[in-house]
């Protein structure tokens, strides 16, 4: 804090991830619950000692009091479990190294990789979503993915995962430099109109409602307050609600201003 950088936030790495442990080391023996405790002071230090925003990684509800961002919540890092993602530096799976020697963006996070059916089923596939989080907690506690699945990071999801943005009203992520920004830059202008125009409106309010309008899942309805909803088609058919029809991977918004749909541009132009 001393170095005289302008920080607004702060992130403290493992503290609300949930993992609380009984500790019997001679000298300082806590139990479970003191633990939590432990880790919820020494965040809300930072944050009224330093007027930071306070985030983790993680996020589970027993830190919602003191966070105000959880990285994790809408995606979890999962690539430690699998050999090809992690260790294997041949396979097309390879989440990539954490460093660039030219000093940008590391492969870590710019490379582009596919994910594993079996994985991409339990980890990214939206249509076993269900934010339970975000039902209780929108208006309290800003949700992310994992820093290693930027928007960008998986092949074939990015334009499934920009509705899922919308929708369930969860920032965008990206890791950027010059050559990352400029290969991204279109589809990040006009997500960010459609997005922040949206999330503006829903983090101001509670999730008050979620429901599956296919049974499949693969079209799903927010809504936020009483006045904002959002209907995600994450099919590969038209849905018609109402008598309005919205497109394959796209989404309606809905609000007191009237409707509009957004579907995010189609992948076939990144690397």
């Amino acid at each position: 804090m001393a170095n005289g950088l302008p920080f607004n936030s702060w992130f403290i790495d493992c503290d609300a991830t949930g993992e609380i442990y009984d500790d019997y080391a001679p000298g300082h023996r806590l139990t479970m619950e003191q633990d939590a405790a432990a880790r919820l002071e020494r965040m809300a230090y930072i944050r009224d000692q330093y007027q930071m925003v306070i985030g983790s990684e993680g996020g589970n509800d027993f830190a919602a009091s003191t966070i105000a961002f959880a990285h994790g919540i809408e995606l979890k890092t999962f690539s430690w479990v699998d050999e090809d993602m992690k260790s294997n530096r041949d396979s097309e799976y390879y989440i990539g190294v954490y460093y660039n020697p030219a000093g940008g963006v590391a492969e870590h996070f710019a490379r582009r990789i596919p994910v594993k059916d079996e994985y991409f089923k339990v980890f990214v596939d939206p249509r076993y979503d269900i934010p339970l989080f975000k039902l209780v907690y929108n208006d309290s506690v800003i949700t992310a993915a994992h820093w290693d699945w930027s928007t960008f990071k998986i092949k074939g999801a990015t334009q499934d995962r920009m509705i899922r943005e919308v929708l369930y009203n969860v920032p965008p992520l990206y890791h950027l430099d010059r050559e990352e920004w400029e290969e991204y830059r279109q589809d990040i202008v006009s997500h960010h109109i459609a997005w922040s125009a949206f999330g503006k409106k829903a983090i101001r309010e509670e999730m008050t409602d979620f429901v599956y309008l296919k049974e499949d899942g693969t079209v799903q309805k927010t809504v936020y307050g009483d006045r904002l909803a959002a209907v995600g088609n994450f099919g590969d058919a038209p849905y018609m609600y109402g008598n309005t029809e919205i497109l394959p991977h796209s989404v309606l918004i809905e609000d007191e201003g009237g409707r509009m749909i957004y579907a995010p541009s189609p992948e076939e132009g990144h690397r």
